[in-house]
């Protein structure tokens, strides 16, 4: 049923298609710092033992067991910066981007918002391990990539309910996960994301699908830097347009490789700006 109501809305996604307006940041991108940020989202993909041996040895690294549907997470505190790493992986199934595609209307009793059900219960998880271990006036750093960086991105919310002590949050190739109830909340939150510019994931679940969503389409929270070649990229402070239609790919998701999607990609692409401002 889902499908069949999406395919018959592709129809109108070309003429709905807008382009976004890039903007000047507030500040200049600190690229060298989001390579830090983005070589934590990708470690957590690696065993416990690898990610121990290759975080900072002035650092202790507590992990989440692994769920059964492949999430996990693991905090790296500096305790001499006083500062802790929140990394989240999510699952490595694109296709629940999908499965999981209504939205939740009860998440969370201080979020009030609708959010994506399958990222707000993997955000839940980790919350719940997450924050007995997060050490009052200590900064706390949120990343993620794809779907584990949609979840840290609602982490990141409940976060800010608690009144913790938040710093930038970075996240690489993450999905939509709220509507624009949830943007207008929460606005003002120190989420940037970055994207490739020829990644298809971080514009699902598409806007041709809203039709069939009570809550309205899925929104991006927070100013988006859209990566390109060389040290070419664009900032938009507020991205509510599509840069090109992805029903074709929402229609085949889990089907096809997207090499622009990895988070070896988004390493490269940053290393390669670290100069840029």
């Amino acid at each position: 049923m889902l499908s069949s109501l999406i395919a018959a809305s592709t129809g109108c996604s070309k003429s709905a298609l807008q382009k976004p307006t890039p903007t000047q940041p507030p500040v200049p991108i600190d690229f060298a710092l989001a390579v830090q940020y983005a070589q934590r989202a990708g470690l957590v993909y690696e065993t416990d033992a690898s990610i121990k041996q290759k975080s900072p040895a002035s650092t202790v690294v507590s992990f989440m067991v692994e769920t059964p549907r492949g999430v996990k997470a693991y905090i790296e505190t500096d305790e001499a910066k006083k500062i802790h790493w929140v990394v989240v992986r999510g699952t490595s199934n694109l296709d629940n981007v999908k499965l999981d595609v209504d939205y939740n209307k009860v998440v969370d009793g201080r979020l009030q918002i609708p959010l994506h059900k399958g990222f707000a219960d993997t955000a839940l998880q980790v919350y719940a391990f997450a924050k007995p271990l997060l050490r009052t006036g200590y900064e706390v750093r949120v990343t993620g990539h794809s779907l584990g960086g949609a979840a840290a991105a609602i982490v990141v919310m409940l976060f800010k309910e608690d009144g913790v002590k938040l710093g930038q949050a970075m996240t690489f190739g993450q999905p939509k996960v709220t509507n624009r109830a949830g943007v207008d909340k929460y606005r003002g939150l120190p989420l940037l994301r970055f994207v490739n510019d020829k990644d298809p994931v971080p514009l699902l679940p598409p806007l041709d699908i809203s039709t069939i969503l009570d809550e309205g389409p899925y929104k991006h929270v927070g100013p988006e830097v859209v990566l390109k070649d060389g040290t070419n990229y664009a900032y938009f402070s507020d991205v509510q347009a599509e840069r090109f239609s992805v029903i074709s790919f929402w229609n085949n998701l889990g089907r096809q490789e997207v090499p622009d999607h990895s988070i070896a990609s988004y390493l490269q692409s940053l290393q390669s700006k670290t100069g840029a401002r």
